[in-house]
């Protein structure tokens, strides 16, 4: 091989590396719209409805996010493979979500801000555990800057807590995932 061919290999490398970037890049922005798009109603609604919703607008909320996710992911799968990782953390949330749910009947919180700061803790412990597997730096700060960011709003706002958390994290998500997906699409 001479030195033309191995800098046109080389440049198809980059590009290779280049879409695989943007699709990621894209992928994770979609994710975070829907979370983000998911917390902000979410919270809006435990923090002005009727508390007899809040149960109901959560499952509905977590359902078609978990719905579209699954979609998003499945679109993922067909094009980036994560053969280490991927099959792994597919089963890892679910089984995570139903011990989450166990130790939440177990501890049984006095109220609505107590059950959603111990969730957000176990998201961003989950978080952090990906990052870990994934050896993903930026998902351990995230976990961890989250989870501190929720803890820190229930010591000293709880009466405005679905509020705070709902357009600091829910919106900061959105804002996160738009960057990510404009981002990707620039890339192409």
């Amino acid at each position: 091989m001479d030195s033309k061919e191995a800098e046109a290999q080389l440049r198809l490398i980059e590009q290779a590396q280049a879409r695989q970037r943007a699709v990621g890049s894209r992928e994770t922005g979609w994710f975070l719209l829907i979370w983000g798009l998911v917390w902000l109603v979410g919270f809006l609604t435990s923090q002005f409805a009727p508390a007899s919703w809040h149960i109901w607008v959560w499952l509905l909320l977590c359902g078609v996010g978990g719905g579209l996710s699954a979609v998003v992911g499945l679109r993922l799968g067909q094009q980036v493979q994560y053969t280490q990782t991927g099959p792994k953390l597919g089963l890892f949330y679910p089984v995570f979500l139903g011990f989450c749910l166990l130790w939440l009947f177990l501890v049984q919180p006095q109220s609505w801000q107590e059950t959603a700061v111990f969730a957000i803790s176990f998201l961003g412990f989950a978080v952090v555990l990906s990052g870990i597997l994934l050896k993903v730096r930026s998902l351990i700060a995230a976990g961890l800057v989250g989870t501190a960011l929720a803890v820190g709003i229930y010591l000293w706002f709880v009466a405005q807590f679905g509020l705070v958390v709902g357009l600091v994290g829910g919106g900061g998500m959105i804002v996160a995932g738009l960057r990510f997906f404009i981002g990707g699409q620039r890339r192409e």
